[in-house]
């Protein structure tokens, strides 16, 4: 884990954003989800505490458990950098931007990580459930507050779509980008600026992203978890036995 954070983060700042931060990053990780609650209870006085991971600025450390998967903790580590060096971004990006880099496939090649992205989580798309279809772009890009805790779960899944939505036109990058310099194109929000569209124009966009999702429901809930593994390989054989899409949208500033 140590290996794959320092990783992860030379990945971030090479390919994403600038990851500039105060490390070291403290990491707690627990034998089990048990002990990972308790402690989210007991020390941080959580009264409902987070299933895989959760990140506490005010001491700079992220806390998760040993079998809650890579997926947690890169989600957990954006958090941080995120806060740092996206100081601009929308509410909903908060757990929009972290929430997508949780699901992954990728190997180490010469000390550094290969990664592919955009592959939609299954618990996510399990937990929007029938609500998926009506997933409304405007309220989620509007940043509506949430207030318990099943409706931040719920609109963490949602944000995550929009990310993924924005990755599959090969516009997530540039999302970031505008953030990062604060930059909306003259747009209303940063979301339509990274398309280079009104949301109007967007929302059949949105409609027909939404509409392959729920067709491809069968298969997404067999993807595996994210993994990293040691070179292309083995990864290679992976994503064969698997039948994991290595295809991946055309990549703009």
């Amino acid at each position: 884990m140590a290996s794959f954070a320092d990783g992860f983060v030379r990945l971030v700042n090479r390919d994403f954003f600038k990851a500039n931060f105060d490390y070291p990053i403290r990491v707690l990780v627990f034998e089990n989800q048990a002990q990972f609650q308790k402690f989210q209870v007991e020390q941080l006085h959580i009264a409902g505490p987070a299933h895989f991971g959760i990140y506490v600025s005010e001491h700079k450390f992220f806390a998760t458990f040993e079998d809650s998967g890579l997926g947690t903790f890169a989600h957990e580590i954006l958090h941080p950098l995120v806060e740092r060096n996206l100081k601009d971004r929308p509410q909903w990006a908060m757990e929009g931007i972290p929430s997508f880099f949780e699901k992954f496939y990728g190997y180490w090649r010469n000390g550094e990580l290969t990664v592919d992205w955009g592959y939609q989580n299954p618990w996510r798309i399990e937990q929007l459930g029938t609500n998926l279809m009506q997933l409304d772009l405007k309220q989620i890009i509007s940043d509506s507050p949430t207030n318990s805790f099943s409706q931040i779960e719920q609109s963490e899944s949602s944000s995550r779509m929009v990310s993924v939505f924005l990755w599959q036109h090969g516009r997530f990058q540039r999302f970031l980008n505008l953030i990062a310099t604060r930059d909306k194109a003259g747009y209303p929000t940063y979301f339509e600026a990274a398309m280079e569209l009104p949301i109007e124009k967007i929302l059949p966009l949105w409609r027909e992203y939404l509409s392959g999702v729920a067709s491809d429901k069968s298969r997404t809930q067999f993807l595996p978890l994210s993994s990293i593994f040691l070179d292309e390989k083995s990864f290679l054989s992976f994503m064969k036995v698997f039948d994991v899409s290595q295809d991946q949208p055309v990549k703009r500033n």
